[in-house]
């Protein structure tokens, strides 16, 4: 674990180092969540969502926000530039897990645009959220495990899609689609209290609502305890189906390297 530490401590102090970097973020991010309160505002005050208040779709821009901060990853696009210029024969010779590098140095940069872009957007919220609950203890503990395997999804689904490359060499492609899937059934762009029943039912069959949509819905407490449960679990589920299928992948990839390279 000690490894893993420095990795991430060396990942998260790397980003503070691009200090104009973090100020363009912290102004793109302020300039979108305008954006979204006026449009947000727009179309409510057209009778769409007529159980959802103004203040809680805010909130829910403001936690979105939050999550895709920390779900956020290139890792994909990692694996496939040491793939094409064959550094990735060197990473392979570090003492430790490549996943869990890949998984370290990951966490560093989200955690530091976190703070930075996430913490001053919660601050200009307070000017327009008002009447918004705070979840409860019990939402608020749940929210927790959520948000963690939401984290861990995204990263093991990029990931995998990056271990393609030792195949396909270039997997930008494989990443544009996930991205898309992720937009759509994940409900950062929409969230999916508004999608039409068959989307919604298309939802449950995939690992992109546990991602972030999930965790958003417990925080805001718009979902039972008992379905609460239900969620976390099935995020579970996933993520334990997705880190067996990586495994196997990346046994196959390994041989492959080995093979080519002789």
């Amino acid at each position: 674990m000690k490894k893993y530490r420095i990795v991430f401590k060396k990942s998260l102090k790397s980003e503070m180092t691009y200090r104009s970097a973090a100020l363009a973020g912290v102004v793109s991010a302020a300039l979108r969540f305008f954006i979204q309160v006026f449009l947000w505002k727009a179309l409510l005050g057209t009778g769409a969502g007529q159980d959802i208040g103004f203040s809680d779709m805010l909130l829910y821009v403001v936690i979105s926000g939050f999550m895709l901060e920390l779900t956020r990853t290139n890792v994909a696009e990692s694996i496939e530039n040491a793939m094409i210029d064959g550094t990735i024969s060197m990473e392979l010779l570090r003492p430790i897990s490549y996943k869990g590098y890949m998984l370290s140095q990951t966490l560093g940069k989200n955690i530091y645009g976190t703070l930075i872009s996430t913490l001053p957007i919660l601050l200009l919220s307070l000017f327009f959220i008002s009447g918004a609950g705070i979840p409860t203890l019990c939402y608020g503990l749940l929210f927790v495990p959520s948000a963690l395997l939401g984290i861990l999804l995204m990263f093991e689904t990029t990931y995998l899609a990056g271990l393609l490359a030792f195949w396909l060499q270039r997997c930008w492609f494989i990443r544009f689609y996930l991205n898309g899937l992720r937009s759509i059934f994940g409900g950062t762009t929409v969230p999916i209290w508004f999608y039409p029943g068959f989307l919604k039912a298309l939802s449950y069959l995939l690992p992109f609502r546990y991602m972030t949509f999930e965790p958003i819905n417990l925080f805001l407490m718009k979902v039972p305890l008992d379905q609460a449960l239900v969620s976390i679990l099935a995020a579970f589920l996933w993520l334990a189906g997705l880190s067996l299928l990586d495994r196997l992948v990346w046994r196959a990839a390994i041989r492959k390297l080995t093979v080519n390279g002789g």
